[in-house]
């Protein structure tokens, strides 16, 4: 009896399971059509399972099966492009289904060319399949894939906000060319001797200086909302996340920080440098800082155009890279703020590193831990 009862509940749990997975039908397996760059024959080649790959291309013939889906199966970090545009990162392993009903009505033409991009080898977790969805429940996952982002318009946001910074550029360096000459001069701004005889004429907080604080806060806030466009995934790590909100909120919200922030370090080496009796190196101090901030902000918002060109490319690859050269960026702006300060005035090398402590390396690494993942 225990024999029969053991069996009935084998053969029942086969059945469950079964009938859980038998949610969808295979129509075409789109594996056989999967082709690979030969370095050597120069042009793309059937692809083999012995072949080492992270890149395929196949060919979806959208007109062809009405009322199906595209099925993807797909591990973590990797990339889909449609017709050479990126469209969508599966940052978690996971399926999607994607009708091709919507797509033939995006892309208004009977056949697409795929492209699968993933950071290890293709392997066999990678799924590529046409399939007729019988359960309703699956249907729910179809309208939330790449559709939206076609409809933000990126590129015509992108184009905007190029235009407009391009244009403020060319506005400060023909109204105030002198100063602008001068804090964008990257052979000053690595020398220990630093010169602002033109720059300290005015005070920190005087308009001239402002309207170039306020210049930089639109630098950073316009780079930040260039690879918003093309990012898939948050600029900001979860304990600092803006990635909810609009990009034109993004914009605004980094223009802010940045600004506050800038004023905050003003007011940080003011209190320090009165604390630590050594006022007379507020001024190089801050216009030192101040200036090499100006120069990375104009650097990261060219290579954001850089990155808009190509189509969001850049920070999508290589994000973990960047983040790493701003670390590194940061780090040797303090390294040259030390050796600045020192050559000009004589300190006690103890006493200016308690200094800098207090006003460079604990902000930079508090910076690290909200900002950046």
């Amino acid at each position: 009896m225990l024999r029969w009862i053991t069996l009935f509940i084998c053969l029942f749990s086969y059945f469950i399971y079964h009938d859980s997975h038998a949610s969808d039908t295979e129509l075409k397996n789109l594996r056989w059509e999967w082709e690979v760059y030969d370095d050597d024959a120069g042009h793309f080649v059937p692809y083999f399972k012995q072949q080492k790959t992270q890149t395929v291309r196949f060919n979806v013939d959208l007109s062809k099966y009405r009322d199906s889906y595209l099925k993807l199966d797909l591990p973590p970090n990797y990339f889909v492009w449609i017709d050479g545009k990126l469209v969508f990162s599966n940052l978690t392993e996971g399926t999607r289904f994607w009708k091709l009903d919507s797509l033939n009505k995006i892309y208004k033409k009977g056949q697409v060319q795929m492209t699968l991009y993933g950071s290890e080898v293709i392997s066999q977790a990678v799924g590529t399949s046409v399939v007729n969805i019988q359960s309703e429940d699956l249907t729910e996952d179809v309208n939330k894939f790449f559709l939206q982002r076609n409809d933000h318009g990126q590129l015509d946001n992108f184009i905007i906000i190029s235009i407009a910074t391009l244009s403020l550029i060319a506005l400060f360096r023909a109204f105030n060319f002198r100063l602008f000459r001068e804090y964008f001069s990257v052979g000053k701004s690595l020398q220990l001797r630093q010169n602002f005889d033109l720059i300290t004429a005015h005070a920190p907080l005087s308009w001239p200086n402002m309207a170039f604080m306020l210049f930089y806060a639109v630098l950073v806030g316009n780079t930040a909302m260039n690879v918003d466009l093309f990012l898939t995934r948050p600029i900001f790590d979860a304990s600092f996340d803006l990635s909810a909100t609009s990009n034109l909120s993004l914009g605004f919200h980094v223009f802010a920080i940045c600004l506050v922030l800038m004023i905050g370090k003003l007011i940080l080496i003011t209190i320090g440098t009165e604390l630590f009796k050594i006022n007379k190196v507020r001024a190089v101090h801050f216009f030192t800082y101040f200036r090499q901030s100006l120069i990375m902000a104009m650097i990261m918002f060219s290579l954001s155009v850089i990155n808009g060109i190509l189509g969001g490319m850049l920070v999508d690859e290589y994000w973990n890279l960047i983040q790493l050269i701003l670390v590194l960026a940061w780090s040797g702006r303090l390294v040259l703020i030390f050796f600045v300060l020192n050559k000009i005035y004589t300190f006690r090398k103890l006493h200016l590193f308690s200094y800098l402590c207090s006003s460079e390396m604990i902000p930079l690494l508090l910076l690290f831990k909200i900002f950046l993942k």
